[in-house]
């Protein structure tokens, strides 16, 4: 019988366990949530874009180093979901809870840990060889976000508790607050208006750390709200558990380097395209942050994808773990050909969008063609990568980042770029060639039955 049902789901596809308004349902807060993020950083870049190209690349490579740094505990405490999902699955109420303190205090940890590296961002600038004034520019907004990166750690945390328990919305709703309040300051302290002082970037990363603030203020308030404490005991079950600690460390540290890894080699990306002039740099980032629109959703819906095979795990439901893995592949597909034809139709405009710069615009088009042909990978590959996560198959993802990232990605982008003298479109050649290859090799992994067979 359940057989029978489960082949009645799979044939429909749209509703039941794993379909597509289950998976829909679940993802769109979070592709809110993402839309508006990406909104922020498109009006924040467009905003900075106002003030010259070297203070758009200064910012766009400021910004490429904090997210790296970042990346790694955004991908450590996001294992926090998985947890939360297959014990929510299970019905472990109080291991959901507990799960979620130990993040919260790995969060603590791991602002420490930022505030010791942020001692050296001013030799990794050196070592990327930008413009002086690029490099003395992205220092001083790299310094002020590392200091604020405790309020991002937390948000990482508490998001992932929420998300595991299938509650989108309420992230979706303080992501929007903390973004609207980031762009109120970015106009007043960005250019001086209505009375307050023209901060420039500096402005412009003050008011990223003030919107952190706000979100977090907000994640305490419903985590600890009596609403939360009547189903979950998070004001009781709050101990240091050092067991789950070390569980969430197995899991998590994989899903960190793989993020960092990833991060990491975009990074040195940017820094050897920052060797090709302020103007290819400049382009890049206007590039970068038009991608943004196509990965920043693709997240959303692989990060649904994470808590439903999550769940079905816990419950022992394998059969629709595996379909609403193929429910969000395929969502991610859909979106990410959507996007591929805007590049591909409309890409002076978009560039447009970022930067009135001629010839910032001009080699800018040029890399929306490469963006356009990776889309589909991407939307496959992030999404097969997402259910992976939600399985507890980090490992394999880790090595996946590393290997092709680093012994693949780099050297190419190098080779073109620089020996056979194809600059930043040869680069960008490079960087297609490897998000392709990426993307396939984590939907065949998912088609396997390898990580039906992890326990966490």
């Amino acid at each position: 019988m359940q057989q029978n049902e489960e082949s009645r789901g799979v044939k429909g596809g749209v509703e039941g366990p794993g379909g597509y308004r289950e998976v829909w349902l679940l993802a769109y807060p979070i592709v809110i949530t993402m839309l508006s993020r990406t909104a922020m950083m498109f009006v924040d870049t467009a905003m900075v874009g106002r003030l010259g190209a070297t203070e758009l690349a200064a910012v766009g490579l400021a910004g490429i180093l904090t997210w790296t740094l970042f990346s790694f505990f955004q991908g450590f405490l996001g294992s926090v979901n998985t947890f939360v999902a297959q014990r929510y699955g299970a019905g472990n109420r109080q291991g959901v809870t507990v799960a979620a303190w130990q993040g919260l205090y790995l969060a603590l940890g791991s602002y420490l840990f930022i505030l010791v590296i942020s001692l050296f961002t001013g030799p990794a600038f050196a070592l990327m060889k930008p413009s002086p004034e690029v490099q003395r520019l992205a220092g001083i907004y790299t310094q002020i976000r590392l200091y604020g990166g405790i309020t991002v750690f937390i948000s990482f945390g508490m998001a992932s508790f929420l998300r595991g328990i299938g509650d989108t919305k309420t992230p979706m709703r303080i992501e929007i607050v903390a973004n609207l309040v980031n762009l109120l300051l970015d106009y007043l302290l960005i250019f001086g208006k209505f009375g307050c002082p023209r901060l420039e970037i500096v402005g412009a990363a003050i008011a990223t750390l003030v919107a952190g603030v706000v979100a977090v203020i907000c994640y305490f308030a419903v985590f600890l709200s009596r609403k939360s404490d009547r189903a979950f005991q998070t004001r009781s079950h709050f101990q240091i558990d050092f067991g789950d600690l070390r569980r969430i460390l197995r899991i998590g540290l994989p899903m960190g380097v793989h993020n960092l890894m990833d991060m990491g080699s975009f990074t040195v990306f940017v820094a050897l395209v920052g060797r090709m002039g302020d103007i290819a740099l400049a382009a890049n980032n206007a590039g970068v942050t038009l991608i943004s629109t196509s990965f920043m959703p693709l997240y959303g819906i692989s990060m649904a994808a994470t808590t439903l095979v999550g769940h079905y795990i816990g419950s022992g439901q394998l059969h629709y773990a595996r379909r609403s893995g193929y429910t969000a592949i395929k969502l991610g597909v859909v979106y990410t050909f959507f996007v591929a034809i805007a590049f591909f139709l409309v890409p002076e405009f978009l560039i447009s969008l970022v930067t009135p710069d001629a010839e910032v615009i001009r080699l800018g088009t040029r890399l929306l063609f490469f963006a356009a042909l990776f889309q589909l990978s991407d939307g496959f590959g992030i999404c097969a990568s997402g259910a992976l996560k939600g399985a507890g198959d980090t490992f394999f993802t880790m090595c996946v980042s590393i290997g092709y990232a680093w012994l693949l990605f780099l050297p190419l982008a190098y080779a073109l770029g620089f020996w056979l003298g194809y600059g930043v479109p040869g680069a960008w050649c490079g960087a297609t060639i490897y998000i392709i290859l990426a993307g396939i090799t984590y939907f065949l992994r998912f088609r396997s039955d390898r990580w039906e067979r992890i326990r966490i």
